[in-house]
């Protein structure tokens, strides 16, 4: 047997020169290259040992003049020679030396008596290679120690049988909260979720003996639960069935994933079962997607819609204005389109209302997104305000009364030109309260007003009707007519009051000037009924006398009452008649 990795260099410890010769002479005839150094004592072989570090070998005589206790020569040589192999060379057939020796960390033992060359050479090559062999490991060792316990990942070693931990890492110690000794005295099984205990039961039993990867969620030492991948393989364990287990904690990734799960809910029902059309679109029009409402809002299915170009649908007289605003997402992030026109899957027109948004650099989305909005009803019913709005000013124009109306609520007063051109105020002297409305209202008519409405309000009236005096901008007063509507929310309590103020000044006058002429002309009858009464009947008692006895002596003296009667009645003729031509020359 021949080595043949270069120079041997070996150390010979050996106080006989016969026995080193010897020993030369051996490894000369199996080995061509070889390098011998000779150290007699201990002193002298540890001094060599403590300065050189390249001997491949240590031949070790245990009969040293300065070393009398052969266990503690070996003890001490093993210490010197780290990493160096050592071989025994002794003359006493001591096996249990021998035996203990190895156990000592000695490369081999063998007798002078019964010692050759190959058997030197093949003990001197093997020592060398078994250690080695030794290293390697050691460095193997070490290094699974070292990826063990300073792994990212959490680790243990568990029993086969009874899954209880045999050693646990720093990372697992920090991730589950458990100390070291608190690991060693459980197992596995204790931080196994309840839920599903028998089913990673199941799969340990299933792959027993092979190696598997398995996900489950851990309770950790504070209570909370973990979501954890775990793959575990078969090991011996210093001679134990184990099983090398690496966690990885998943529990952000789940959270994530619920988290995608909730968004992609909210996504289908913000876009897909929304009332609202999206659309993702390029600046030509070209459609990539289309949501499910389209079939709702134009009666086209997102399947067919997507089919033709954006622009296709777009009412002729809208489509000049819907491109020149889509080419503003050139410089902006987001416009609104005006309204514009829709076709429906009917040939009909819905008006829309579209907020778009570039998103072409976002390489999800790659794309603009128009979220569409359906406003034919608005459209409808702001046209039909449009003309109730219309007709309202033709007729607060139209009549000559002064239109109100009144917020309850906000105590807000409103009125149509009516205030300026009958009453005279200007917009400065206005104030739109209720407040001042009130404080125009004659002093005399005020509390009777507010009373008459909130009789009226009380009754669940819909409808005030009253005359009251109110102010000028010039002091005067002016007699009104007020009829108004008061309008209710759903509990009855009156919002709003519409109101038409009539000037009835004139009529009020006419009416007076009426009653003045009813008045004179009830005078004037009292004065037929009583004091045209008295001188008439005078007259006519004594025209009754002087016919009854005509030949009586005092009959001039009658005629003369006669007379005076007469002229008595005729000045209350003239009196009444005077009194009728200025009741109808000078109405009061």
């Amino acid at each position: 047997m021949t080595y043949t990795t270069g120079v041997l260099d070996i150390l010979v410890i050996e106080d006989h020169i016969g026995d080193y010769i010897l020993i030369e002479e051996y490894l000369g005839e199996e080995h061509l290259d070889i390098k011998l150094t000779r150290a007699a004592t201990f002193q002298e072989a540890k001094d060599k040992l403590v300065n050189t570090h390249n001997y491949k070998v240590v031949l070790l005589d245990l009969s040293l003049p300065d070393v009398e206790n052969n266990e503690t020569l070996v003890k001490n040589m093993v210490s010197l020679s780290t990493n160096i192999p050592i071989i025994v060379l002794t003359g006493f057939a001591n096996k249990e030396f021998g035996v203990k020796t190895l156990s000592l960390g000695i490369s081999d033992y063998l007798l002078k008596d019964e010692l050759n060359a190959p058997q030197l050479a093949k003990s001197i090559f093997y020592s060398i290679e078994r250690k080695n062999i030794d290293l390697k490991l050691s460095e193997s060792e070490r290094k699974y120690k070292a990826l063990f316990d300073f792994s990212p990942y959490p680790m243990w070693v568990l029993d086969k049988h009874t899954l209880e931990f045999l050693k646990v890492n720093d990372a697992a110690i920090k991730l589950y909260g458990y100390s070291t000794n608190e690991f060693l005295s459980m197992t596995v099984r204790d931080l196994w979720v309840s839920e599903i205990k028998e089913e990673i039961q199941s799969i340990w039993q299933e792959n027993y003996h092979e190696k598997f990867n398995t996900s489950v969620k851990h309770l950790k030492k504070d209570g909370s639960i973990i979501h954890v991948e775990i793959l575990s393989n078969p090991i011996d364990f210093d001679g134990r069935a184990a099983r090398i287990t690496q966690i990885k904690d998943i529990t952000g990734q789940k959270d994530a994933e619920q988290a995608l799960k909730h968004s992609e809910k909210r996504f289908k029902a913000l876009v897909q079962d929304a009332s609202d059309l999206i659309m993702i679109m390029d600046f030509a029009g070209n459609l990539t997607y289309v949501s499910p409402s389209s079939k709702q809002m134009t009666g086209v299915s997102d399947i067919e819609m997507i089919k033709n170009n954006f622009f296709y649908y777009i009412h002729e007289e809208d489509l000049k204005s819907v491109k020149e605003n889509m080419l503003k997402l050139h410089e902006k992030k987001r416009i609104k389109i005006p309204i514009y026109r829709i076709k429906t899957a009917n040939n009909k027109w819905r008006y829309i209302e579209t907020i778009i948004t570039n998103l072409s650099e976002d390489p999800i989305v790659n794309g603009l997104v128009a979220n569409s909005r359906d406003i034919t009803e608005f459209i409808k019913q702001e046209n039909k305000l449009i003309d109730s709005l219309k007709r309202y000013d033709i007729v607060a124009k139209a009549t000559s009364d002064t239109i109100t109306d009144y917020d309850v609520v906000n105590d807000k007063m409103y009125y149509n030109e009516g205030l300026e051109s009958i009453f005279g105020y200007s917009k400065n002297d206005i104030e739109n309260t209720g407040a001042w409305w009130n404080e125009k209202l004659h002093p005399e008519d005020r509390e009777r007003v507010r009373s008459y409405s909130e009789d009226v309000k009380n009754a669940k009236s819909g409808n005030i009707q009253i005359e009251y005096r109110f102010r000028c901008a010039d002091g005067s007063y002016k007699y009104v007519l007020d009829r108004s509507y008061l309008i209710k929310d759903e509990k009855t309590n009156t919002v709003r009051i519409i109101g038409a103020m009539q000037d009835i000044t004139e009529i009020q006058n006419y009416i007076q000037t009426i009653e003045d002429h009813n008045s004179r002309l009830k005078d004037i009858a009292w004065t037929q009924s009583h004091v045209v009464r008295a001188p008439l009947a005078r007259i006519m008692g004594l025209v009754d006398l002087i016919q009854s006895y005509p030949n009586i002596d005092e009959q001039s003296q009658l005629l003369k009452h006669i007379n005076t009667s007469a002229r008595e009645l005729d000045d209350i003729i003239r009196n009444i008649t005077r009194k009728t031509e200025d009741a109808t020359l000078n109405p009061r």
